[in-house]
């Protein structure tokens, strides 16, 4: 008898096919038969197959048959009895379980072995590929601990291999007993055993009713096995997917692992059936239609093994006499090439495909690609026209909303002070602290801008936490509270304990609004198994379980359950094997992505995955192939790519590549570009939708703003500067308006770092209270006098302790300088008369006020004198004679006008920078006044002032940015808000007349 094998001709929608010819075939009997399908989704949509032909044959109702999927057989489930496995097939062990046990030997192994013990996250991820060899090994049914292959590498491969695989052979050796010890099954071992069973309980007794394998390629030896036996049954049908009998036999014996028909050839071999005598599933005309044919052998001439493509041109010739010469236009029709210039561009190019197909009310579409970035714009894309499509691959648990809540918190609980930290977890729509989460939102905000977002005194006194701070703190204080060292387990709990504590928003927990929906459930199957296998993982800190979580977290796929949309959807391959739509999208066809490079991991290379008898790498190739061919057969199908990603140029993907490469040689490279061309409108509608011409732009142009005079100084300083103001005066009145007549002010960056301006801070306050309690002459041992206040001040702006110790040698130049310098001043007249003295003056004739805190202010027989301490670079004698930085100037007037608080009225006789920074020697007192005199500087400076007071009195006059070519305003906070990105010139001119 010949075995009842068929083939699911390809381009056909698979399962729709399937229900309505079993119903033909089998009719009432079918109903107790058991299909065996390749995946869950497979079994879903052969149910809804069922229904829809029991419809379209009039039924109101239909008794459908059992479904199930062979990667997933219960043995407590038919097709096997109550009890017949017991003693056979034991219980698979949990996955998480198994994971966290081979961290711990990997763990054990790497401390014996390195002396350095790893963390928790790094042993899962060095045992993760170690669980994908055992795997492996299982599904192939190689005996690794009987083979000789081991003895061969220790002494052939390379050491950092040798110690790998040693690694391996521990695990082998102590993975059989643990197993044996738990009485517990290898999951994969336990589905080849379970597949085993069912070979050798139909053999023994085989079932009358009928049995149907569809959709399985056959990769695994043991699946082979059942589909030797169902084909041989007499109510048995093994229905293979995309079979292709070609009629070469040079071919046929060429086919290879990266071939997309290898495994259905090891089923026919297996089976021990001649490749011609597999029939097709669906031999009515309407299957047969010359475009499916023709599509189905072009893309099995574009996919011959590589040995076989120099002969193409005698291909293209059979292919023609056998189908006609149309067979290549026949075969591309509706089948189009979508060449984008950039990933944006193609997922634009994709949605408006998808959008496309929602004209008609009944037509489906769907994207297919292993490329999630790509899906993901997509999706963003087809919310512009309020689309929303779910992804079948789903995203990490991390990505959704309860993982970022999950990370907030363990994140504050590491760095219970962080800015960042605290803010991302209070803005999170799951914190409530008791109350609506918004209103807690809405309280953050005010204390973020009041207390974190403006500059508090480094000096000031420790604030008193709000109220939903100090919620918040008890919240944390069951993890805070864990500052040493403890299992897994006990971090979890304690985290469910807060999540819930902080999710709350009245009286009761706030579990209700956590562990709900997908991602819900994900989490807390997750939490559970940490507490009942983390004491397998070696014990960590706040640190170590932020970085397990967020290793468990990225790994663990959240899946919707059921479409957002019903006639759109976004598949990887794996989930749209045997799916059907209307418009199939195959999108991201580089390499590198689909097919995706494969490797054979980081413990065991190519060579020696051969000897042992595991997969290799470029079997993926294969089904990859067959995945790409049977998608492609499909009646409407788009294949796309981009020309250029980020990182570069891309290479289209070799099944692309061949199938241009056979049409090109069939009607030349013009030809080939017009039968896969059909599709470019959708290009040029991309490109249309976001464009703007040259003409629609108008160029933005330089703010002009002229408010008038009584709104020019409304802020709480009034008609009035500070001397350091009148700097940006000069130079950038734009700034000058955003602060003073718009009243903005820049928000601190939260957790932003300390930088040269908080350096400089530092510096200023430790001169500042060194020279408050000590005056010249300075002898050397007052120097760590001046060290000691310097680190002070760097601990009061939050330096820690190892960068001040760091800082060690800079701190003892500066005091070296310092009191040399200051010596030298004072043997030359000068004394110290205040730090950081107030001063405050009315410009002559002028409703106007500058003020001001001088540095360091000195004082001679003659008159005061005035420094300023930079750790930067001072200004020069020649840009202060010119007027751009009137600073030294304007506090010599305050100090003629009697302003300096607890200081009488005096002339000055010397002003000058002090250059403190310490490095390499860097220390110069530079003096002002070379140039020109303090008293002409002075006057002109105040000159100047009056005269810019008079011009921005004029309400005509605008509020102009930056302007001066060369002396710019380098610390300006309102350049975005000038907008000067967009007008400037390359000397911050741009369009200015």
């Amino acid at each position: 008898m010949t075995p009842n094998v068929v083939n699911m001709p390809s381009g056909l929608p698979f399962l729709t096919t399937l229900a309505a010819g079993l119903r033909e075939r089998f009719g009432d009997e079918l109903q107790s038969g058991l299909i065996l399908l390749p995946t869950r989704r497979a079994v879903r949509g052969m149910g809804e197959a069922f229904v829809m032909a029991a419809r379209g044959e009039g039924a109101k109702a239909t008794l459908l048959p059992r479904m199930r999927p062979l990667a997933d057989i219960d043995p407590d489930e038919p097709p096997f009895e109550p009890g017949e496995l017991i003693g056979k097939v034991g219980p698979a062990i949990d996955a998480t379980q198994r994971r966290f046990e081979m961290a711990q030997v990997v763990a054990h192994y790497h401390e014996r072995a390195m002396d350095l013990p790893l963390d928790a996250a790094t042993a899962l991820a060095m045992a993760d590929p170690l669980l994908a060899i055992l795997d492996d090994a299982a599904l192939e049914e190689a005996e690794l601990t009987e083979s000789d292959a081991f003895a061969r590498l220790m002494g052939e491969a390379a050491k950092h291999f040798q110690d790998s695989a040693t690694l391996y052979r521990i695990i082998q050796d102590f993975w059989p007993k643990r197993l044996a010890e738990l009485k517990m099954e290898e999951p994969q071992a336990r589905k080849v055993k379970l597949l085993d069973a069912l070979v050798e309980s139909w053999t023994d007794n085989p079932p009358a009713h009928p049995v149907i394998i569809a959709g399985s390629t056959g990769s695994l030896r043991a699946t082979r096995r059942l589909m030797k036996i169902v084909a041989n049954l007499p109510n048995g049908l093994v229905v293979l997917p995309g079979f292709q009998s070609t009629d070469n036999d040079e071919t046929w014996k060429k086919i290879d692992e990266q071939h997309p028909q290898f495994g259905m050839k090891l089923v026919i071999q297996d089976i021990g059936m001649d490749r011609g005598e597999v029939r097709d599933f669906a031999s009515d005309i309407s299957a047969n239609t010359p475009s499916r044919i023709a599509r189905a052998r072009i893309l099995e001439e574009a996919l011959v093994p590589v040995s076989q493509t120099s002969d193409w041109l005698r291909r293209i010739d059979k292919l023609r006499t056998d189908r006609g010469e149309g067979v290549f236009a026949t075969a591309t029709q509706d089948l189009s090439l979508v060449e984008a210039r950039s990933d944006a561009e193609e997922a634009l190019a994709i949605s408006l495909i998808l959008r496309e197909a929602l004209e008609s009310k009944t037509r489906t579409a769907a994207l297919v690609t292993p490329d999630q970035q790509l899906a993901r714009r997509v999706r963003a894309q087809l919310a512009r026209w309020s689309v929303d499509v779910d992804m079948s691959q789903g995203e990490p648990l991390a990505e959704t909303s309860l993982g970022v809540f999950i990370d907030a918190i363990l994140a504050v609980a590491q760095h219970p002070d962080g800015e960042v930290e605290r803010s991302v977890l209070f803005n999170h729509p799951l914190t409530g602290l008791g109350q609506d989460p918004e209103r807690t939102r809405k309280i953050w905000r005010t204390i973020e801008r009041q207390y974190y977002r403006t500059e508090q005194k480094p000096d000031a006194e420790p604030r008193e936490p709000e109220a939903i701070e100090t919620e918040l703190n008890q919240a944390l204080s069951v993890l805070t509270e864990l500052n040493n060292i403890a299992p897994s387990g006990i971090w979890a709990s304690a985290l469910i304990t807060v999540m819930e504590s902080i999710a709350r928003r009245g009286e009761g927990s706030g579990g209700e609004f956590l562990w709900r929906g997908e991602a819900g459930e994900s989490a807390a199957n997750l939490l559970e198994k940490i507490v009942m296998f983390g004491d397998y993982l070696p014990p960590v800190d706040a640190e170590g379980f932020l970085r397990l979580m967020r290793v468990l977290m990225t790994g663990l796929v959240v899946r919707p359950r059921y479409g957002r949309h019903p006639r759109l959807s976004i598949l990887g391959p794996l989930e749209a094997r045997m799916l059907a739509a209307d418009v199939i999208v195959l999108g991201g066809l580089n390499e590198t992505i689909w097919p995706a490079t494969p490797t054979p991991g980081p413990f065991l290379s190519r060579g020696m995955r051969r000897d042992m008898k595991l997969s290799l790498p470029e079997r993926r190739y294969g089904l990859a192939a067959h995945d790409f061919f049977e998608l492609a057969a499909n009646p409407v199908v788009y294949l796309t790519r981009s020309k250029r990603s980020e990182s570069g140029p891309t290479i289209a993907s070799r099944w692309v590549w061949r199938l241009q490469t056979l049409l090109q040689g069939a009607v030349g490279e013009a030809g080939c570009d017009e039968l896969l061309g059909s599709a470019n409108h959708v290009l040029d509608w991309a490109r249309q939708l976001d464009h703007v011409s040259v003409e629609a732009v108008t160029p933005a142009k330089e703010p002009t703003p002229t408010p008038p005079k009584d709104a020019r100084w409304t802020t709480e300083k009034g008609r009035s500067l500070s001397i350091t103001e009148v700097k940006t005066f000069i130079r950038d009145p734009y700034s000058i308006y955003g602060k003073h007549v718009l009243g903005l002010k820049r928000l601190r960056d939260l957790g932003q770092p300390l930088g040269a301006s908080e350096f400089g801070s530092a510096i200023h306050l430790g001169l500042e209270n060194h020279l408050t309690d000590n005056h010249p002459p300075f002898a050397p041992a007052d120097d760590e006098k001046l060290i000691d206040a310097l680190k002070h001040a760097f601990a009061l702006y939050g330096y820690e302790p190892e960068i001040i110790a760091k800082e060690q040698a800079r701190f003892e130049a500066i005091a070296f300088a310092l009191r040399e310098e200051l010596n030298r001043r004072h043997k030359n007249g000068f004394d110290i008369v205040g730090q950081e003295v107030w001063g405050e003056a009315a410009v002559p004739e002028r409703d106007f006020t500058i003020r001001g805190k001088m540095d360091f202010v000195e004082r001679n027989p003659e008159g005061y004198g005035f420094v300023d301490f930079k750790t930067g670079t001072p200004t020069g004698d020649k840009e202060v004679a010119a007027g751009f930085d009137p600073q030294l100037p304007l506090a010599a007037f305050i100090a003629q006008a009697g302003g300096l608080k607890g200081l009488k009225a005096g002339q000055t006789v010397e002003l000058g920078y002090m250059r403190v920074k310490g490095s390499r020697g860097d220390f110069e007192y530079k003096r002002i006044g070379n140039e020109k005199s303090v008293d002409e500087l002075m006057e002109e400076s105040i000159e100047t002032l009056s005269k810019l007071i008079d011009r921005f009195d004029d309400p005509t006059t605008p509020y102009q940015s930056q302007v001066r070519a060369k002396f710019t305003n380098s610390w300006s906070d309102f350049d975005d808000l000038a907008r000067r990105g967009e007008w400037a010139g390359i000397l911050g001119e741009g369009n200015r007349d």
